[in-house]
């Protein structure tokens, strides 16, 4: 993905990961801008960094390179991430991904699929599952914190293990080419109906997704129509 280099303080991590590898990705929030993160990471006084920050616009800084060690998880507090390790370091078998914003922030669609695309590219480089046992958020190390705050984890995860959702520049109109089912939360026919169309009938898509050899015109409120249901089977042609 195409992202900034900011870098950050000599004193503020460590090159390479002592023979470990990453294993995992820890969602935090920067409770203040993109910016401001790149700033105090800079600081050689501050002790901290992240791998990656990723803006509500869907901007992505990175401050370190992912095969050397950042500061970002910090002291292991009452852990509940199942595959800790008490005796190990976190840091050196996670990549931390911050987000711009306060913990009680609902993120921006851009900067949920910039995140998602992210941990899509992070997993697929270190051969990590995309699972919530492998994408975690900050407090589940450190149980003294809040971060990531109220984010959608299980969003989070699930859009990661999907194909990109591209970003069309406006909603459109999709016809039903026959009655089709509304999939709730995720593009499967295993999922959930949360409502069906007639046919005939109109809906708005705000973008698509593939998942397996299936295209799925995703809605507004992220559930999934199948494409080949409507007036535009193949959403990336239309």
């Amino acid at each position: 993905m195409q992202h900034d280099w900011i870098g950050c303080a000599a004193d503020n991590f460590r090159k390479g990961r002592h023979g470990f590898e990453p294993k995992a990705i820890a969602i935090h929030v920067i409770v203040g801008s993109l910016e401001s993160a790149g700033m105090t990471f800079r600081d050689p006084r501050s002790s901290v960094s992240a791998h990656y920050g990723v803006g509500k616009s869907g901007r992505l800084h990175q401050f370190v390179e992912e095969a050397d060690t950042a500061f970002h998880a910090g002291t292991v507090v009452e852990a509940t991430w199942r595959l800790i390790d008490p005796n190990i370091n976190p840091n050196l078998y996670t990549v931390g991904i911050e987000h711009e914003g306060q913990p009680q922030d609902t993120w921006p669609d851009e900067q949920f699929r910039a995140s998602t695309a992210l941990a899509r590219e992070i997993a697929g480089r270190w051969k990590i599952a995309l699972d919530r046992d492998h994408i975690i958020m900050h407090r589940e190390i450190r149980a003294s914190k809040t971060c990531p705050g109220s984010v959608d984890m299980e969003r989070l995860i699930r859009e990661a293990a999907c194909s990109p959702v591209p970003a069309m520049n406006s909603a459109r109109q999709i016809r039903a080419a026959m009655k089709v089912h509304v999939r709730c939360g995720r593009p499967a026919t295993s999922a959930a109906i949360s409502s069906v169309i007639p046919m005939g009938s109109e809906f708005e898509a705000a973008g698509f997704t593939v998942s397996g050899n299936a295209c799925w015109h995703e809605t507004p409120a992220h559930d999934y129509v199948w494409a080949g249901a409507t007036d535009r089977p193949n959403p990336a042609q239309s």
